[in-house]
């Protein structure tokens, strides 16, 4: 639930128009109810300046069972809520996995706050075996509010990647796209139906023993598999990664982690930075210490 007070340069805008402003979508916005100066109203309507807006959600039907689950909250306030998810969780049920699925989790976990069913609201999502943080919108207009500008969340992650990277950092813009229903993408012109991706690469550690290297990626776009196909681009496949040419004995997965995030709050607009410490299975490859 939501309460503002409409400011003077809004004087006579609809509520959908002001809802807009204040960042809810327009699905957001047909998911909720919303009361002027205390009456239940349309979102058709207009606003006089200083009035008094509630808006708040529409109950519905979540349909995933409620798990209780051991989550690793690294963050948490009143809107959102940021957990460090495991290598080989799913984060959301599918027709092959439907339950002990992330989703199933954070249900539970918000259920014992709120004493209600809602939706998962995911903001980004991870592959079942990359590690990593993933945000929880604790309300649509948070959700909402956190899509509408990519630039209010920063993305970045660790990967151990085969061979030694030369090159200290690196800007990859190769755009990618995928042929027919192959779930592997590779270098694909726009004209092709090729998507403009753009990631940069920084090298954490080089580990000439092992011949691999430890680096930092930050995403510039949100492109499926964009990571693992980009450092399969330019010759340096993530570990484990079969799909990608990273297939290696020492990983039972591609090691991926996404480690860091840095978002705008939906309340103050301060940047706030969450981290997530590297996983076991890293330290164990590349003989890191505790």
């Amino acid at each position: 639930m939501k309460k503002f007070i409409v400011e003077p340069e809004f004087h006579n805008m609809k509520i959908s128009q002001y809802l807009r402003e204040k960042g809810y979508s327009g699905r957001g916005i047909r998911n909720v109810e919303v009361y002027l100066n205390g009456k239940r109203t349309k979102t058709t309507k207009q606003v006089k300046k200083n009035a008094r807006l509630l808006v708040k959600e529409k109950e519905k039907e979540v349909g995933i069972r409620s798990i209780q689950m051991d989550l690793k909250i690294m963050y948490e306030d009143k809107n959102l809520l940021i957990i460090d998810k495991d290598p080989y969780l799913v984060v959301h049920p599918t027709t092959k996995k439907t339950d002990l699925t992330l989703a199933n989790g954070v249900i539970y976990y918000l259920q014992e706050q709120t004493g209600k069913i809602q939706p998962p609201r995911f903001f980004n999502r991870l592959d079942m075996n990359t590690s990593g943080l993933i945000v929880v919108a604790k309300n649509a207009y948070t959700q909402a509010f956190l899509q509408s500008d990519k630039e209010k969340v920063s993305k970045f992650y660790q990967a151990i990647v085969k061979g030694i990277v030369k090159d200290d950092e690196m800007m990859i813009e190769i755009p990618i796209g995928k042929e027919g229903d192959e779930l592997r993408r590779k270098e694909m012109s726009p004209e092709e139906g090729g998507q403009t991706a753009k990631t940069h690469m920084k090298v954490l550690e080089r580990f000439p023993n092992e011949d691999l290297t430890l680096i930092q990626l930050e995403l510039f776009t949100g492109r499926t598999h964009q990571i693992r196909a980009h450092m399969s681009l330019v010759g340096h496949p993530i570990l484990g990664d079969e799909l990608y040419g990273g297939d290696d004995t020492r990983a039972k997965r591609q090691l991926l982690h996404a480690f860091k995030l840095i978002f705008t709050d939906v309340e103050s607009g301060q940047k706030i930075e969450v981290q997530a410490p590297l996983p076991d299975d890293f330290k164990e490859i590349l003989h890191i210490a505790n």
